[in-house]
C-alpha cells in the first residue's frame, strides 16, 4: 500500500524496494490516492492495482465486501472514524474506508497473503481495514511525519505483525507513542538504494553542488542559499542545482533572485528519477548538500537522495537533524548544526577547495552505503519480516539494529473482537 506511488513522481524511494521484493514474492502495488494513469516508475514484474473510487468497478468491489458482513463493516467504520485520533485523521479515515472495503474484496479475489502499508496514515488505514475484514496478516512501514500524525497508531500497531521503521531515531519516537506491551512490534529496517557498479569521476570544471530535496520548509533551502551567497561573495567558484519541487517553489525562486544567484543556482524541478540517478552516476556533481531543519514533529528521516549520492561516491554536507546522523558520519561527510549559513558555507568551501578530500570522503560514503543501505540487503531483512524468506536464512550482510520482532499474539482485546466479528 502506498499513497500515490507509482502514479506521481514522488515516493521514488519505494521503486528499488518493490523491484527487490520481486525476488521473494509476487508483488501488487496499491496506491490509496492514485492520480492519473501514467506510471512514473519501472516496477518490473510487479502488478499495479488502481483502486480509485471514481471507477465503477472499485465501487462494486466495495459494495460486495459490505454485503458480505454489513454489521461488521458498520462497526469497523465506527471504529476507524470515532476512535481516539486527530480530527483530520477521522475525516481521512472516513474518506479512505470504501477503498479499504474494495481492497478486502480484491485480496479475496487475488489470493493475497500479506498486506504491507507504506506510511502509518491512510495507506495503513486501508490495509488495516482490509486485514480486519479478511484475516490476512497486516504490517506497516513508518517513516517520519506519519509517526506524529495521530491516526490510530496504537490500534494499527496492535494488529500488525510488525511495524518496520526506517531509522532508529524514528523508531524511538514511535515507541514513545505505544504502550510497553506493543513496543516489541517495531524494528528498524532502513530504506535502501541501488548502488551503481562504479562511480564516475567528474572532469576538470567548476565544482558542482547537488541538492535533491522537496521544496518544503524543513529541507532548509533558505539556509543553503544564504550559504551559497556567502561563498559567492568570497570568490569561491561553484554551480548548484536544486532538484525537486514543492510548495516553496516561488519562495525559493525569489530568494535566488534576491541573493543574485541566478547565474550560479538552477532550479531543475521534478526530474525523472532515472535521469537524476544517471546524472549523478556519470559524474555531473562533486558533492551533495542538504541544509535540513527540524522542530517537534517535523524533521528528516534518512534522506534517500543523500544515500543515492553517497552510493555514487559523492561526499555530503548536511545538518545534524532528523536521522541523518545514522547515514553520515565524519568519515564520509560533514554534519553541522542547523540554521547556520556561516558554518554551512565554511564546510562547502572546504570541500570545494580540496578535491582529494572530496574523493576520500566520497569513497568512504560509498562503502558505508554498500555495507548498511543497499536495497539488496535492506529488502532481504524486510522479506524475512514479511515471511517471504525464512528468518534463519542467511542473506546479504545487513542486520536490523534491534533484530526481528516477535510474530506472536498480542492484539488488544477490541481488535480480537473484530476478528471474531468478521470470521
Amino acid at each position: 500500500m502506498t499513497a500515490r506511488f507509482p502514479f506521481e513522481p514522488a515516493e521514488q524511494f519505494f521503486e528499488p524496494e518493490v523491484r527487490s521484493l520481486l525476488r521473494y514474492a509476487d508483488v501488487y502495488v496499491v496506491p490509496t490516492r492514485p492520480r492519473g494513469n501514467i506510471l512514473h516508475y519501472d516496477l518490473g514484474a510487479a502488478k499495479v492495482l488502481r483502486l480509485a473510487l471514481s471507477e465503477r468497478s472499485v465501487l462494486h468491489s466495495a459494495w460486495r465486501e459490505f454485503a458480505r458482513h454489513p454489521v461488521a463493516v458498520a462497526r469497523l467504520l465506527a471504529h476507524v472514524t470515532l476512535a481516539r485520533s486527530a480530527p483530520r485523521a477521522r475525516i481521512v479515515n472516513f474518506l479512505s474506508f470504501p477503498t479499504g472495503l474494495a481492497l478486502a474484496d480484491e485480496v479475496r479475489r487475488l489470493g493475497i497473503e500479506h498486506i504491507h502499508a507504506q506510511w502509518l496514515t491512510s495507506p495503513a488505514t486501508v490495509g488495516y481495514v482490509a486485514s480486519l475484514l479478511t484475516g490476512v496478516p497486516f504490517s506497516a512501514s513508518a517513516h517520519q511525519h506519519d509517526i506524529f500524525f495521530d491516526n490510530l497508531v496504537v490500534p494499527k500497531a496492535a494488529h500488525a505483525r510488525f511495524v518496520r521503521v526506517i531509522s532508529d531515531r524514528n523508531r524511538h519516537h514511535l515507541e514513545k507513542r505505544l504502550p510497553p506491551a506493543l513496543r516489541g512490534r517495531s524494528c528498524t529496517v532502513h530504506l535502501g538504494v541501488e548502488v551503481p557498479a562504479a562511480p564516475a569521476h567528474p572532469s576538470h570544471r567548476v565544482p558542482r553542488i547537488l541538492c535533491a530535496a522537496r521544496l518544503c520548509p524543513w529541507k532548509g533551502h533558505r539556509y543553503l542559499l544564504a550559504a551559497l551567497a556567502l561563498l559567492r561573495d568570497r570568490g569561491v567558484p561553484f554551480e548548484c542545482d536544486l532538484a525537486g519541487d514543492g510548495e516553496l517553489r516561488r519562495e525559493v525562486a525569489a530568494t535566488i533572485a534576491r541573493y543574485g544567484l541566478a547565474g550560479r543556482v538552477r532550479m531543475l524541478g521534478n526530474l525523472a528519477h532515472p535521469d537524476l540517478l544517471e546524472s549523478i552516476g556519470r559524474g555531473d556533481y562533486d558533492l551533495f548538500a542538504l541544509a535540513s531543519t527540524e522542530r517537534p514533529g517535523e524533521h528528516e528521516g534518512i534522506a534517500v537522495a543523500a544515500m543515492e549520492a553517497m552510493a555514487a561516491g559523492l561526499p555530503v554536507v548536511a545538518t545534524r537533524t532528523g536521522s541523518l546522523g545514522e547515514l553520515v558520519d565524519a568519515d564520509c561527510g560533514i554534519l553541522l548544526p542547523q540554521r547556520d549559513p556561516e558554518l554551512f558555507a565554511g564546510a562547502l568551501g572546504r570541500l570545494l577547495d580540496d578535491p582529494a578530500l572530496r574523493k576520500r570522503l566520497g569513497q568512504a560514503g560509498r562503502r558505508r552505503v554498500l555495507a548498511k543501505f543497499s536495497t539488496e540487503s535492506t529488502t532481504f531483512a524486510l522479506a524475512q519480516l514479511l515471511g517471504a524468506v525464512p528468518a534463519t536464512a542467511i542473506g546479504p550482510d545487513y542486520r536490523a539494529p534491534i533484530g526481528l520482532p516477535s510474530h506472536g499474539e498480542g492484539n488488544v482485546g477490541a481488535l480480537a473482537a473484530w476478528k471474531d466479528a468478521v470470521s
